[in-house]
């Protein structure tokens, strides 16, 4: 693969720019730099690091014309897995394989033993929150600004290319089929080219079309993806803002990764997730109906909002992601049986906590740190829905995205958020807000008995012992108690024809205000009960989530 990369640079800043500093992935692969004039005062070739100096610096307010040759070419017989980006049939790498601006201290060691060993020190952390200085770039990285995009892409003549933006020509050069794609907007400089034989299959929402690109032999999934991709695109704009594209195009890449990744317009989807996925079993999560939604939501989570360069970014991304895409599975498949994706994201959750090396910090405060944003911001966003409301939670969203789409420096921050959160809460709800994004707080819930006794008229009474506990944790997982107030719902339920949870109907499901450790609550329901719960639905983060339901004994 050769590439020639060129970039229209800016200096915003009020002093000259006199070094460049460029990090490569291979550096072996970048084949030449021009940056109006430089000399190479330093080069890490082990590691992909440059510094130039500009022989004429890059003075306030002027732009220039840099230019980039890269060359990625076999170079034999590799110890591990080779390389996958470029393949006969399926190319797919982004722009991380072409050089980056600055110092990416997320590239640092971060085991403490190996620092140790080396003499390194402590691991750099994220700049904090309140870091106002740090605001001046996005979590992407120092070119992680907004840009203005257009590409030609040249690949086999029997093959489609592919990258973000619009097709306005397709053309021959020396025997390879060419593509030039144009963005009409600004974008993240984060974008990706694919390449293969594919089939299209085509849909439409309003007047957007969408496109799923894929392997002649894999449809079994498209139509669900499809139809994924208009309730997504629905509710988004019904609850969010307007989608900002003409088109919406998913692109399958083969299974070497396990992944799908969402670039302007384009997400690229792994086969082995999407689109080989047997959703034939009932009892399985529609896994493809949920990473469509989760992967369209990033059009507004992260291509309309990016956060800034500070602890708690990726929740105005990957966090509001997950909320997202949850709304659109519940509307789907009805709150009764969202239960067994919030086990899932729990359970991944309170994994990930055992695996943290450095430090568990709460949500809004999270760096980087996978478990927490995606599995924690899934059960805390789906809990404060149900606290504030789906309209006020929404509001509060469409407020946010209006005010800081598209903003450049300073970025957005998860602060800022969480004070949209507040504005759409009553007075007695600013404390569930603390415990859920400022605070690690966890509860021991569970249904000690549920027994029942039939009335005269053909009713039952349902009795709960029940034990409530609540505790906070710091970052190295030291716990103390906290006091309980809060709001669980408690719900009795008769057994379905199945057998199944989800098929059960509920007979009785309310949110009853919770103070003491020992609450016994009696509730009157108008059929035989099988089994009842205390937060059957695990919305709280609860880390022994079995004993939360039991059957009711007569």
């Amino acid at each position: 693969m050769t590439a020639d990369v060129v970039h229209t640079v800016h200096n915003p800043y009020p002093s000259a720019i006199a070094e460049v500093h460029l990090q490569m992935i291979d550096d072996r692969a970048l084949a030449s730099v021009e940056l109006g004039g430089q000399t190479l005062v330093m080069h890490d070739g082990e590691v992909g690091y440059r510094i130039y100096r500009l022989s004429r610096p890059l003075q306030p307010g002027e732009r220039r014309e840099v230019r980039f040759r890269v060359e990625y070419r076999p170079t034999g017989i590799s110890n591990g897995q080779a390389q996958t980006q470029f393949v006969d049939n399926g190319s797919f790498f982004n722009s991380r394989l072409f050089p980056s601006f600055g110092y990416n201290p997320r590239a640092e060691i971060e085991d403490r033993n190996d620092r140790r060993k080396r003499d390194l020190g402590e691991p750099r952390r994220m700049p904090k929150l309140e870091d106002e200085a740090a605001r001046a770039n996005t979590y992407l990285g120092d070119d992680g600004d907004w840009i203005d995009f257009s590409t030609i892409v040249c690949t086999a003549p029997d093959q489609v290319a592919l990258a973000p933006g619009y097709l306005e020509r397709e053309f021959m050069r020396d025997g390879r089929r060419c593509f030039s794609y144009v963005m009409d907007q600004p974008m993240l400089n984060f974008y990706a080219f694919l390449s293969a034989r594919w089939q299209v299959k085509k849909g439409l929402y309003k007047d957007i079309p969408i496109e799923v690109y894929h392997h002649p032999a894999h449809a079994f999934n498209i139509d669900r993806m499809i139809e994924a991709t208009q309730k997504s695109l629905a509710y988004f704009e019904a609850h969010f803002t307007p989608y900002q594209h003409r088109q919406f195009r998913i692109i399958e890449f083969p299974g070497y990764a396990r992944f799908a990744q969402s670039f302007a317009n384009t997400i690229p989807y792994s086969e082995s997730i999407g689109f080989i996925t047997d959703l034939r079993d009932p009892d399985r999560i529609d896994y493809v109906f949920y990473v469509t939604a989760h992967e369209a939501a990033h059009q507004w989570w992260a291509h309309q909002v990016i956060g800034a360069n500070v602890q708690g970014a990726t929740m105005l991304s990957e966090t509001l992601a997950q909320y997202s895409a949850l709304m659109v599975m519940e509307q789907e498949y009805g709150r009764a049986n969202m239960r067994q994706f919030l086990r899932y994201e729990l359970d991944r959750y309170l994994g990930g906590r055992g695996g943290e090396r450095i430090e568990e910090l709460p949500l809004y405060r999270n760096e980087d740190q996978q478990y927490i944003h995606y599995q924690k911001g899934a059960l805390v966003m789906y809990r404060l829905r149900e606290e504030l409301g789906e309209a006020a939670v929404n509001r509060a969203l469409r407020r946010f995205l209006r005010d800081k789409g598209y903003q450049r420096a300073p970025f957005a921050t998860s602060r800022e958020l969480v004070a949209y959160f507040r504005e759409e809460a009553g007075p007695g709800q600013q404390a569930l807000i603390t415990d859920l994004f400022e605070k690690i707080v966890f509860y021991d819930n569970r249904v000690v008995e549920a027994t029942s006794k039939k009335r005269a008229d053909g009713k039952y009474d349902v009795t709960l012992r029940l034990h409530a506990a609540k505790r906070e944790a710091d970052g190295k997982g030291k716990e103390t108690p906290a006091g309980l107030d809060d709001w669980i719902e408690i719900g009795v339920f008769a057994r379905g024809a199945s057998g199944k949870e989800r098929d059960e109907k509920v007979l009785y499901l309310e949110r009853h205000h919770v103070t003491t450790e020992d609450p016994v609550v009696t509730v009157t329901v108008d059929d035989a009960p099988f089994e009842a719960g205390f937060d059957p639905y695990n919305k709280l983060i609860d880390r022994v989530a079995d004993d939360n339901r039991k059957r009711v004994s007569m």
